[in-house]
Order: structure tokens, then sequence, then C-alpha cells
């Protein structure tokens, strides 16, 4: 530091009460910001699930339009009829089929390589038949239903069905 003896020298830099309202700030400007993406994380989940019943519910009428009302006792307390109706909307006749007049459109109406767990977890998101469409059980709800998996990790290989597959619904 090059001073003379008759001019003062000044440092620069931030006094200690300076310092003390910068982090002061920073830390309410924090946990502002921390809470307000707590916020949008939760909404976009809802969302995503929101979509996915929509589309859920749009490949039942179409289904229930095509060939019939596609209606099968709901259990609340297992998720085995969720997949029975996800699993015929996802069906697709074979070509040839010996009953093909019974089906008008062959399908499928939902995307076949959705393959998702079962949960009646009530940390988890998950989809609920009812008896004739799909309901959002949002965590804290109790009930079995189709995980919703935010990560798409449920997303792959077609599901292979049994060659006497036979889908579910009143004909």
């Amino acid at each position: 530091m090059n001073c003379v003896h008759t001019i003062r020298c000044s440092r620069a830099g931030f006094s200690l009460m300076e310092v003390i309202t910068t982090v002061a700030v920073m830390g309410i400007v924090a946990a502002i910001g921390i809470s307000a993406f707590g916020n949008i994380s939760d909404r976009s989940r809802d969302t995503v699930a929101a979509n996915l019943v929509d589309t859920l519910n749009k490949a039942t009428r179409n289904f229930s339009h095509a060939n019939w009302d596609l209606r099968f006792n709901a259990v609340a307390t297992s998720a085995g009829d969720e997949m029975m109706v996800l699993r015929s909307l996802q069906w697709r006749e074979p070509d040839g089929a010996a009953n093909q007049k019974e089906i008008f459109y062959k399908g499928p109406y939902m995307r076949a390589d959705w393959n998702p767990a079962t949960s009646s977890d009530t940390d988890d998101w998950r989809i609920q038949w009812t008896g004739s469409s799909w309901s959002l059980l949002k965590p804290g709800a109790a009930g079995a239903g189709l995980k919703v998996n935010f990560d798409a990790t449920d997303l792959g290989t077609p599901y292979v069905f049994p060659n006497n597959f036979t889908p579910v619904g009143s004909r």
C-alpha cells in the first residue's frame, strides 16, 4: 500500500455490519425461493398426474365407443382391477383372430410400452379405477392404484399378452 504520511489511507472492503446485512438478505431471499420452488414442483407433479388420468379416461371412452362399455368392478384395496383395465386398453386383437368381428377397432387405446407398478402407499401419487373411469389419488389419500412414476422408468418394453387374453368389461 502506498500511503503518504499526510494523506489518510483508505482500505477497500466491507464492514462487519455490511457483511451481516448482506448475509441476512441472502438468507431471506433463499428461504422465499426454496418454498416457491417446492410449490412449483408439487404443482408440476399434479399436472403430470392429471394429464395421465385424462389420457386414460380418453382411452377408456374411445374403447367404449368402438367396442363395448368398459365397466369393471373397482376394488379400492387392490390394484388388480386397474391393471386388468389398463391391459385391456393396451391390448391389440391379432390380425386374423376368430372373434375379429367382436372388436371393431383393434386398438391399442393406450400405449403398450407403459408398464406401471401398483401401489397402496399413501406417499405415492396413484391412479385408481372407479368402475367406469379413472381418478387421481394424491399423496395422503388411502387406496390402491397404478403408481405415477415421474422419471419415466415405467416406459420401455411393450407388455407381452398371453394367447388367451380377453379384455375386461361387459359385452
